[in-house]
């Protein structure tokens, strides 16, 4: 959802910054085209924090017993984690009680 709003508002920015230029030439009009492709690049580069699209946990991931409701899909998610590495793995939860594999 953050990413759709940076490239709405940098390609806005943009089309903004280039139609004042066309119109003006100053330079606070390249400015505002400039600041609307930096948003534009931050739209494309920022991920989002989490994927609870995972039914099973990656092999040699421990449950960390964090348990969560995603706001987005309103399903509650399990944290696993890899010791050795430490990344993160969150897997929709089966059911309420305790997961099925755990340390």
């Amino acid at each position: 959802m953050r990413n759709r709003w940076f490239m709405l508002f940098g390609g806005l920015g943009l089309v903004a910054g280039i139609v004042l230029f066309l119109f003006t030439g100053s330079l606070a009009a390249v400015y505002l085209a400039f600041m609307g492709i930096v948003l534009i690049l931050a739209g494309l580069l920022v991920g989002p924090r989490y994927r609870a699209e995972l039914s099973e946990p990656p092999e040699g991931y421990v449950f960390t017993g964090e348990r969560f409701v995603d706001p987005t899909s309103r399903r509650t998610v399990d944290v696993w984690q890899h010791p050795a590495s430490g990344q993160r793995a969150y897997v929709l939860a089966k059911d309420a009680g305790e997961p099925e594999r755990g340390s």
